[in-house]
């Protein structure tokens, strides 16, 4: 039994890991929004030492270490099928385990613990002798440089702050960077416009997915750079196409909450 749910709009089908599986091809498949179900990736849940490991692949084929938004997916996902319990569990990932807590039922809410963010150059695969890849400049195409910020959090991210999100946008900006050969590996490019102390808005492009309607590790990714500007207070309204997460950080830790939508379950012809 497979199942879609989406987070404020990111949208995801979920189902049990099967060995032998061409899980490339079938997540081509099943993520084309013309001929298979649709979806901004696909979720695959394989138990590790009793705690449910998330195998994520892109729409385009490719293996990513996390997602924000998949990982709330799929923890409820795997309360509906049983693998876990309580208001309270773990989920295991390429980049560590998350704590997971339900904050609320009906409608379905859940607050994750991502951890720490990584400055690393290394870690982000940036070819440059730099440590840290904080407040730089890069020329674009039109002439202009613009200022960006490239931390991992739980995957590699780029935050450019804008002035106007929607010029940002149709200026063609994230495209641009995203392919910009500095990142080796690709980079998710997010795009942020500060409305106040306590709101954002915001827009991702995503490696191997393109434009999305949110990103839960990017919103916590513009979260870091901001409050390392001073520029938010420690709880922060993401406001995206199809509703908000909030973020906030105890310590160095970044936390995300927000909700995961049951859209349909199904059978699939692999």
């Amino acid at each position: 039994m497979y199942r879609k749910l989406h987070g404020v709009g990111n949208d995801f089908i979920i189902g049990r890991f099967v060995e032998g599986t061409d899980y490339v091809a079938l997540s081509k498949k099943l993520c084309d929004r013309h001929t298979g179900i649709g979806a901004d990736g696909l979720l695959l849940a394989k138990m590790n030492n009793n705690i449910p490991y998330m195998v994520f692949y892109n729409s385009d084929g490719t293996l990513a270490p996390m997602c924000g938004n998949g990982i709330r997916c799929f923890s409820r996902y795997c309360l509906i099928e049983g693998l876990v319990s309580g208001d309270e569990f773990k989920i295991d990932t390429k980049s560590g385990i998350m704590n997971v807590k339900v904050t609320q039922k009906d409608p379905f809410m859940c607050k994750v613990c991502l951890g720490r963010p990584n400055f690393s150059t290394k870690a982000l695969d940036i070819d440059t002798n730099k440590e840290t890849f904080l407040n730089e400049k890069i020329r674009l195409s039109c002439g202009k440089d613009i200022k960006v910020s490239a931390l991992f959090m739980t995957t590699h991210h780029l935050v450019v702050i804008v002035d106007d999100l929607k010029k940002a946008i149709n200026d063609k900006i994230a495209e641009e960077l995203q392919a910009n050969k500095i990142f080796t590996k690709g980079i998710n490019v997010n795009l942020v416009q500060v409305i106040d102390r306590s709101n954002v808005v915001m827009k991702t492009f995503e490696r191997g997915a393109g434009w999305t309607l949110a990103c839960g590790t990017g919103a916590s990714s513009a979260y870091v750079i901001l409050k390392e500007k001073g520029l938010i207070d420690n709880e922060l309204t993401i406001n995206l196409e199809k509703g908000q997460l909030k973020i906030s950080s105890i310590g160095d830790d970044i936390y995300m909450e927000g909700p995961a939508v049951l859209i349909a379950s199904f059978e699939i012809n692999e």
